[in-house]
Parts: C-alpha cells; sequence; structure tokens
C-alpha cells in the first residue's frame, strides 16, 4: 500500500499565489488581471504535476492521461476568458475529462463502486439536468451541455470505481468530485445567473481539485 502524500511544491504555491488575484480580478471585473492571473494559476497546476511525475513510480499509461486531461484543462481556462471562447473551452475540457476517465480505468474497476459513483452521479445530474438544460436555449449548445454533463458522471464514476485498486484513492475522488462540481458553477454562470459566487466558489474547487489530480502522479 502507497501511502498517499501531497506536496507543496513550487507550482501548488504559483496557483496558491495566483487564485486569490484571479478571484479579486474576476470581482473588480479586470480583464487584463484575469488574463495575467488565470493562465499563472493553470501553469502551477502543469509545474506541480510535472514535479510530483519525476522520478516516481506511477504507471506511465496512468501519468499520460493524467498530464493531457491537466493540460488540456490550463488549454480550457484559456479558451474560457474571452465569451467567443466558451465553445472552444468546453471542448478542450471535454477531451480532457475523457482523458481522465481513460486513465482512472488503468488500475481496474470495482463493480460495486462503479454502481456507487453512478447512483450518486446520476441522481445530481438529473437534478442538474432538469435545472440547467431548459435555460439553454440554443438547440446545438443544449445538446453540447448534455454531452458534457454525462462525460463528467463518468469521469466521477470511473474515478470513484477504480478507488479499491488506485495507489492514490483520496486524491483521486476528490479531485475528480471537486473538478465535476466546478463545473456546475461554469455553467450556472453562462446559462443561469451571472454572479461574483460563481467565480468564488467554482474556482477554488476547480484548482484545489486540479492539484489534487495533479498529485496523483507522486506515487
Amino acid at each position: 500500500m502507497i501511502q498517499e502524500t501531497f506536496a507543496i511544491n513550487q507550482g501548488v504555491k504559483l496557483t496558491a499565489a495566483a487564485l486569490p488575484l484571479l478571484l479579486a480580478s474576476e470581482y473588480y471585473q479586470s480583464r487584463k488581471g484575469v488574463w495575467v492571473f488565470k493562465p499563472l494559476a493553470s501553469l502551477g497546476f502543469l509545474l506541480s504535476a510535472t514535479a510530483n511525475h519525476q522520478g516516481t513510480a506511477a504507471l506511465p499509461v496512468f501519468s499520460k492521461y493524467i498530464l493531457l486531461g491537466l493540460g488540456l484543462g490550463a488549454v480550457g481556462d484559456v479558451c474560457l476568458i474571452p465569451k467567443s471562447g466558451f465553445l472552444l473551452g468546453l471542448g478542450s475540457f471535454l477531451v480532457g475529462h475523457l482523458s481522465l476517465v481513460y486513465a482512472f480505468t488503468v488500475h481496474g474497476m470495482d463493480a460495486s463502486y462503479a454502481l456507487a459513483g453512478l447512483a450518486g452521479t446520476g441522481a445530481i445530474g438529473t437534478i442538474v439536468g432538469r435545472w440547467l438544460l431548459p435555460k439553454v436555449k440554443d438547440p446545438v449548445m443544449r445538446k453540447a451541455v448534455l454531452g458534457y454533463m454525462l462525460v463528467i458522471t463518468g469521469m466521477v464514476v470511473t474515478a470513484t470505481a477504480s478507488l479499491p485498486h488506485t495507489p492514490v484513492p483520496r486524491q483521486q475522488y476528490m479531485g475528480a468530485l471537486m473538478f465535476y462540481l466546478s463545473d456546475l458553477f461554469v455553467a450556472r454562470q453562462e446559462f443561469v445567473t451571472k454572479s461574483v459566487w460563481n467565480s468564488w466558489i467554482g474556482l477554488p474547487l476547480y484548482y484545489g481539485g486540479q492539484l489534487l489530480l495533479a498529485g496523483t502522479l507522486a506515487q
């Protein structure tokens, strides 16, 4: 059994420093601040993942797809800064989630854990779908959002299903769950209610989740 540890490396420190400045930029509606501090916060979890990956015994396939998922998340972060980049960002995150789904299956899956994960996220997804989808007026966007919801549900289900087998169950599960929850606040901002609280709750969930997923490479 590998003992889980969370390393406070330079990447973690960069995200921790940039995130409050990003939240302040969102609060004061400083586009320049968002363009500076959001990429920096995302760079932090990429640097953390790279540092964690060096010299570890993590399975190469697992590492490859965790790194790919995090990288696509960072691309999506930048794409979401301008209003016009929402669909491109959505696509980048979608492929990134699929990469994480594959990574989570590498260590093996347990059917009972998968059913538990599906029951929990399925119930949440049903409630969210009934709340969110009627507010997405464009039919193409509605299909894109529905597909995205199915993929992020699959991410949490596979993260849950592999808990008995993965060397880093707590970081993997909490990272995936926080990533999932952060997406709900992105959707709320885009389609339901524009509020600073979407950023103030969603962004810490997102960056905390990404750092935890980056920490799964330190095996």
